[in-house]
């Protein structure tokens, strides 16, 4: 009977224990499945990491796949307070520490290419490789010449704002835009409204800013390891001066200070949800940069 109570205690104890160290990483939740090299796998803004069902499918017999989804991203519980993007950096830098991940490959797609880039660019250890789809170093800057490299507050509060003010079937409508603007494939603009629909507000205006006032031009520079960069082009009829070979020179200028960093950028109609619109060239590209 001593044996069975002592047994229940440490049981318990362990419990505590692990559910306190998950509790240190409130930046983000995560799912692991499948065996073998490890794979962290961080998605958009106000995605879930479902984003990745397609490629954790095509990996998972291989790799051992770390599917992210970020606080207050599709219904999580978000942080408190921020700076948002920062402290997501440092708990996955922490997490890939705590748990002793070695060769890891880190995917990351539009704001979790950015924190992948901001990661690779201050771990020498434990990292492989990093695929970034559809990412750059300074977004911003590609449609304001003088976008500003510091964190406005005022701006988030003003975007926060004016979502507040929408009733539940404009903040559909708008996300709903937004799914068809940023992805081609049909099947997968519901989903992509609902997680924004079920997104935090505050979170969603924070972290949109503060990644548009983060440059990691310079600090690229830093990366050790192989990165490639996809990138979306889809034809645009109304602007004909937006070509692939337009694309290719905005990638190639915001990624020349990463010696290590090469950028593929696709063809046709491919918009950025790459993953979703082109995933032939996506998992071709995949195999070909995973291969020892």
């Amino acid at each position: 009977m001593k044996r069975t109570y002592l047994f229940c205690v440490l049981l318990l104890l362990c419990s505590m224990t692990t559910r306190a160290k998950d509790k240190e990483h409130n930046a983000f939740v995560v799912q692991v499945t499948g065996k073998g090299q490890p794979v962290i796998l961080i998605p958009g803004a106000t995605c879930s990491g479902d984003e990745w069902n397609e490629t954790v499918q095509h990996l998972s017999k291989n790799y051992e796949c770390h599917v992210i989804t970020l606080a207050g991203y599709a219904g999580t519980t978000p942080l408190p307070n921020g700076p948002y993007l920062e402290t997501m950096k440092n708990q996955i830098e922490e997490y890939i520490r705590d748990r002793n991940l070695n060769n890891v490959i880190l995917i990351g797609h539009s704001i979790g290419g950015m924190l992948s880039l901001w990661i690779a660019s201050e771990m020498n250890d434990h990292l492989q490789k990093a695929l970034i789809v559809d990412a750059m170093p300074f977004f911003a800057v590609v449609k304001d010449e003088h976008a500003s490299d510091t964190f406005n507050e005022n701006t988030a509060k003003a975007m926060l704002a004016d979502m507040n003010k929408m009733n539940n079937d404009q903040l559909k409508f708008r996300q709903a835009m937004t799914a068809r603007y940023m992805c081609s494939d049909s099947a997968h603009w519901d989903i992509i409204t609902t997680w924004g629909i079920m997104s935090d507000k505050k979170t969603m205006a924070y972290t949109m800013n503060e990644m548009n006032t983060k440059d990691l031009r310079k600090t690229i520079s830093n990366i050790k390891i192989p990165v490639l960069v996809l990138g979306a082009y889809s034809y645009i009829p109304q602007y004909p001066t937006y070509t692939r070979e337009s694309v290719v020179k905005i990638y190639g200028d915001q990624y020349k200070a990463c010696s290590k960093c090469t950028v593929h950028v696709a063809e046709g109609n491919t918009k950025h949800f790459v993953m979703y619109d082109n995933p032939k060239w996506y998992f071709k590209e995949m195999d070909a940069f995973f291969k020892p």
